[in-house]
C-alpha cells in the first residue's frame, strides 16, 4: 500500500517531527510513503533527515499565498498584509487545486493523510483532501495540529463552501488533543460533523540516546549551575514577553541562574523577543543560540522546560519531549496543554496564562526542591511511556484507514 502525506509548513518543528515518527513506527512495514511539500519549507532539511530511507520526498512550487509577493507585502501595514493574503488565497486556490490534483494523479497512491497546521491552516492541504476525492472517489484523512478560528465575514461564502467540501472528501478530521477537536466547532459547517475524533501525538523514547554535546556544553554552563530552557519559535503567541516578565521575579531569588531560548523567527521577531530582555531582565544569563534541530542536545544538561504558551498550543510537542528526558515541564494552560502534562504539580506545573507571577513561583519552588524536581520528571516520564509512544499514535493512525 503506498501512502502519500501532503502538507504544507511555513516553519520548521512540530508538524515535521510528527511526519516523521508516523513513518518511523507505521506497524505494516510493506507500506511504503510518498511525502508531498512546499520547496520553500524552512524545515525542509530537518524533515528531510526524519524520513526512512525509502520514504520519497517531493518538493513542490506551487504558489502559496502567505509567501506570494511577500517582500513587497512586507511594505505594508499588518492589517492590509492579512487582508491581501486572505485574497491570495481565494484567487490562488483554483491554480492550486488543478495542480495539486495533477501532483496526486502523477504519484498515485493507495491513501491520503493531509497534514495541516491550524485550521483553515495552508489552503493546498485542504485542496489535497479535496481533489483526492474527485480524482479517486474516496475519503483521505485531514490532520490539524492547532486550532482552528472563525472565517472573517468578507470570505464567508468561499470558506463555508470550502469546510463543505472537506467534510465531504474526508473519512475523518483529526485533531491532536481534544481541546484541538473541540476548536472546530466555532465553524458552522463542522459544529455538526461525526467525523472529528482527536489523536495524541506521539514520539519516540530517544533519551538514551548518546550525544556528543549538551545544551551547557554549547553555551559553555558549569554542570552545577541551573539552566532553564524554553523551545519554540519566535512567535509572539509563544509567550516570550510573558516568560520574561516572570524570569524578572525568578532572577530577583535566584540571580544566576541561566536561561536558554531555543528557535528561530523573522528579523522583527527576534528584535522583539530582545527587546523584552532589555526591558525586563537586562544583562542576566540569558542566551539566544538560535534554531538547534537537535533536541537531544538542548535537552542534555537542561533543569527545566519552561512552556509560557498565550494562545494556539494544541498539544505541546517540547513538553513530551521533556517528560520522556524525565525533565520537569513548567508551563501555561492554554489549550491542550493540561492534556499533555496530566495532573497538576504531580506530572509537571501549570497555571494561568496571565499570571506571570504565580509562573515564576512555580519556577523558584522547583530550583528551591531539588528532589520535588526529580520527583516531578520521573512522574512525568512514567505517564509521557505509557500514553504518547510514537507506535501507538501510528497504530491509531493506521487503524482509520
Amino acid at each position: 500500500m503506498k501512502i502519500i502525506i501532503f502538507t504544507e509548513n511555513n516553519r520548521g518543528g512540530g508538524m515535521d517531527t510528527f511526519i516523521g515518527s508516523l513513518i518511523n513506527n507505521w506497524p505494516k512495514k510493506e507500506d511504503t510513503f510518498t511525502v508531498i511539500c512546499n520547496q520553500n519549507h524552512p524545515g525542509i532539511t530537518y524533515l528531510a533527515n526524519l524520513l526512512t530511507d525509502d520514504t520519497k520526498l517531493v518538493k513542490h512550487a506551487i504558489p502559496l499565498n502567505w509567501s506570494l509577493g511577500a517582500s513587497l507585502l512586507s511594505i505594508l501595514p499588518f492589517i492590509a498584509q492579512r487582508a491581501l493574503r486572505q485574497l491570495f488565497r481565494v484567487l490562488l486556490s483554483p491554480i492550486q487545486y488543478f495542480l495539486i490534483k495533477n501532483l496526486l494523479r502523477q504519484e498515485n497512491g493507495d491513501h491520503l493523510f493531509s497534514v495541516n497546521g491550524g485550521y483553515p491552516g495552508g489552503e493546498t492541504c485542504r485542496l489535497a483532501n479535496i481533489a483526492w476525492k474527485k480524482l479517486n472517489k474516496t475519503q483521505s484523512v485531514h490532520n490539524i495540529h492547532n486550532f482552528a478560528i472563525n472565517y472573517r465575514r468578507v470570505f464567508s461564502i468561499y470558506e463555508t463552501f470550502m469546510d463543505k467540501q472537506l467534510e465531504a472528501s474526508c473519512s475523518h478530521i483529526v485533531a491532536v488533543s481534544k481541546a484541538c477537536a473541540d476548536s472546530l466547532s466555532i465553524r458552522p459547517v463542522f459544529s455538526k460533523s461525526n467525523k472529528i475524533i482527536h489523536i495524541y501525538n506521539g514520539l519516540d523514547d530517544n533519551s538514551k540516546l548518546p550525544v556528543k554535546k549538551g545544551i551547557k556544553d554549547i553555551l559553555n554552563i558549569r554542570d552545577e549551575e541551573a539552566l532553564l530552557v524554553m523551545i519554540g519559535t519566535f512567535e509572539e503567541r509563544k509567550g516570550h514577553e510573558f516568560l520574561l516578565k516572570a524570569m524578572s521575579y525568578v532572577y530577583q531569588k535566584h540571580p544566576n541562574v541561566h536561561l536558554a531560548i531555543i528557535g528561530g523567527g523573522s528579523e522583527p521577531e527576534i528584535l522583539r523577543v530582545k527587546e523584552h530582555i532589555e526591558k525586563y531582565t537586562p544583562n542576566k544569563n540569558i542566551y539566544l543560540p538560535g534554531f538547534i534541530d537537535d533536541v537531544q542536545q538542548v535537552l542534555k544538561g537542561a533543569d527545566m522546560l519552561l512552556i509560557p504558551s498565550q494562545e494556539f498550543e494544541s498539544f505541546g510537542l517540547t513538553a513530551l519531549e521533556a517528560m520522556l528526558h524525565g525533565i520537569p515541564v513548567v508551563s501555561t494552560d492554554t489549550g491542550g496543554l493540561p492534556e499533555t502534562i496530566g495532573e497538576n504539580l504531580v506530572t509537571g506545573f501549570y497555571s494561568a496564562k496571565d499570571n506571570y507571577e504565580l509562573y515564576s513561583k512555580n519556577i523558584s519552588y522547583l530550583l528551591d526542591n531539588k528532589e520535588i524536581s526529580i520527583k516531578i520528571g520521573i512522574n512525568g516520564n512514567r505517564r509521557a511511556k505509557k500514553l504518547f509512544s510514537s507506535s501507538r499514535m501510528s497504530q491509531n493512525y493506521h487503524d482509520l484507514i
